[in-house]
């Protein structure tokens, strides 16, 4: 999910979980809230003690989606991916790479170029770096998203660069099953972390950004 320095990069890879109808070209806001979003701090994270799973069917798969910690992401939009084939993207339809704290202040994201692909983020910069690679992985993610309803996965998909969201729900854990195969996507639970398996996955509940509501 994090990347690294000149022209290097790291980050996350995935798949998995929500039903997704069509994506559509935005939500429908349910609420308005034009109160400023706090994009100074780290994400709120709280772990969940006595998680109920959820069970999901999509694609042929059958899920159970665990949640492991409630979390709160407020920050601006660097990039943003779209999955249209694989079972990933029938469960998990787009990535959102965000930046907070030192990266979102004054517009310092700016000064790197940000990309996404095949379930990473990568950032990098020419000449002089503007940040340590500690600092940009501290003060970014790239954030799997698995929508709780189909108007909050439209509404996520269609964030654009230079946003500012804020992304409320919780971190989870999928276990998947069709026929004999198995899998199991696990989200990151630390800021710290690189490479893959980095990547948050969020089931997202809630969505604010630009003076709307998505839920």
């Amino acid at each position: 999910m994090r990347a690294s320095k000149t022209p290097r990069a790291l980050v996350c890879i995935g798949g998995a979980l929500a039903l997704l109808a069509a994506l559509g070209c935005g939500g429908r806001p349910t609420a308005e809230d034009s109160s400023p979003i706090d994009s100074s701090a780290a994400p709120e994270q709280r772990r969940l003690e006595d998680p109920t799973p959820v069970k999901v069917s999509a694609s042929g798969w059958d899920f159970v989606i665990t949640p492991t910690a409630r979390y709160v992401l407020r920050g601006v939009v660097v990039s943003r991916e779209t999955y249209s084939s694989g079972w990933n993207a029938a469960l998990s339809p787009c990535d959102v790479a965000m930046a907070w704290g030192e990266l979102a202040a004054d517009d310092g994201w700016r000064k790197l170029e940000w990309s996404q692909g095949y379930r990473w983020y990568r950032w990098r910069w020419r000449g002089q770096a503007p940040f340590s690679k500690g600092v940009i992985i501290r003060n970014s993610s790239n954030t799997h998203i698995v929508p709780a309803t189909p108007n909050v996965g439209r509404a996520a998909c269609s964030l654009s660069e230079g946003d500012r969201a804020e992304l409320s729900g919780e971190l989870i854990r999928i276990d998947g099953r069709k026929g004999d195969q198995w899998v199991r996507w696990v989200s990151s639970l630390s800021r710290d972390d690189t490479g893959d398996g980095s990547c948050e996955l969020l089931y997202l509940r809630r969505l604010r950004v630009n003076g709307k509501v998505y839920e």
